[in-house]
């Protein structure tokens, strides 16, 4: 029964003998963890989606990311579809990067390779998803975290919250906080919007300009500033409150 299952979370996979699978509970979904002879030193992991009944990743852990394991299938078994069926994926790979937390912001686009697969990196590790579902997260000091994501439900926000799980787990204390800064909400007419705006513009036509902004981070902080250049200081500050930097020169300790 899944209650007596142990828990994923809290478990040792190193502990596992040649050839040993064991059945863990999430508390979403399952997950079934084996291990491989000793000659080919790996683990392989199915997670089911939600229903624990369709498989909905398959995932192979080599020794150095057997610690960060039981943390990721978590998170994909929580962040999985309720069903999975047979067919792959079909992710658009630039709205996973767009919608990622854990990654830069997008001033110089998002390149793409030949094979539909996109890139990014932050201090410490770089990510690449195809469209087929698979996706692979590599720390720069050597652990990895890859596999394949199985069934058409996977969407672009289930994928980028994989990924971002994934880059908490390898990336550098820095990148823990990756502040982005938005746009403003620009002109529009008063009846366009719920409550009036305007900070004191107006244009032919009855057109009010809005110069709020939302700046977030990675850490899931996000607030709204009147303006962009008040929600970039938003970000700069609380991402050095949240990393222990000292004020930049140029800019006053905040009181």
């Amino acid at each position: 029964m899944p209650d007596l299952m142990p828990l994923l979370a809290t478990a040792d996979l190193s502990g596992l003998a040649d050839r040993e699978g064991i059945c863990f509970a999430t508390g979403r979904g399952r997950v079934f963890v084996r291990r491989y002879a000793r000659h080919s030193d790996f683990i392989r992991a199915a997670v089911r989606s939600g229903n624990g009944q369709d498989r909905a990743a398959l995932l192979t852990f080599h020794p150095d990311a057997y610690p960060l394991a039981p943390a990721w299938l978590t998170a994909i078994a929580q962040a999985a579809p309720e069903s999975a069926d047979h067919r792959p994926p079909s992710v658009p790979t630039g709205s996973v990067r767009l919608l990622a937390d854990m990654t830069p912001d997008h001033r110089l686009g998002i390149p793409r390779l030949s094979d539909g697969s996109v890139g990014w990196s932050i201090p410490g590790a770089v990510a690449r998803v195809w469209p087929t579902g698979r996706i692979e997260l590599r720390s720069t000091t050597g652990p990895v975290l890859a596999g394949q994501l199985e069934g058409s439900q996977w969407d672009q926000f289930q994928v980028a919250t994989v990924a971002d799980a994934g880059l908490r787990l390898l990336c550098a204390p820095e990148a823990q906080h990756i502040t982005r800064t938005g746009q403003p909400s620009g002109w529009s007419r008063p009846y366009d919007r719920p409550e009036p705006t305007g900070n004191g513009r107006e244009r032919k036509g009855g057109q009010m300009y809005d110069g709020s902004t939302r700046s977030s981070c990675s850490c899931g902080w996000t607030t709204t500033s009147p303006s962009q250049l008040g929600a970039r200081a938003m970000a700069e500050q609380h991402r050095r409150e949240a990393t222990g930097q000292p004020p930049s020169a140029d800019q006053p300790p905040h009181a």
